[in-house]
């Protein structure tokens, strides 16, 4: 009886992940986490990403493999630039190409994310 009941969860939950495969792997706790530290690049106190900064920022386009993660990631870093009003447009923007890690969307107060391919 006990592996019937064991063989029912594992099938249930097999199922549960099949038809929900759109569900990121991350969250925006996650990708701000990957942020934190480029913060005093960001706000200008620092004149280069610090080594922290573009590991996160790698995490982040590691973590964003289809177009729908692509676009939940680029949803998140553009919430996170609107929680700080003192971040600069600039060093956000230019912060995929410092750290080395092309993203295929601008770091942006103002993209539209939904564009994202």
């Amino acid at each position: 009886m006990m592996k019937v009941f064991f063989c029912v969860v594992v099938v249930l939950a097999m199922a549960h992940m099949m038809v929900e495969p759109s569900q990121a792997a991350f969250t925006c706790t996650d990708v701000d986490r990957c942020l934190v530290q480029c913060m005093p690049y960001l706000v200008g106190t620092a004149t280069v990403p610090a080594p922290a900064c573009c590991d996160g920022v790698k995490q982040i386009k590691g973590m964003a493999v289809t177009i729908e993660d692509k676009r939940q990631a680029c949803g998140c870093v553009k919430d996170a630039a609107n929680k700080y009003q003192n971040i600069k447009e600039d060093a956000a923007s230019g912060l995929p190409t410092k750290c080395g890690v092309p993203f295929s969307y601008p770091i942006s107060k103002n993209i539209d994310c939904s564009t994202i391919n």
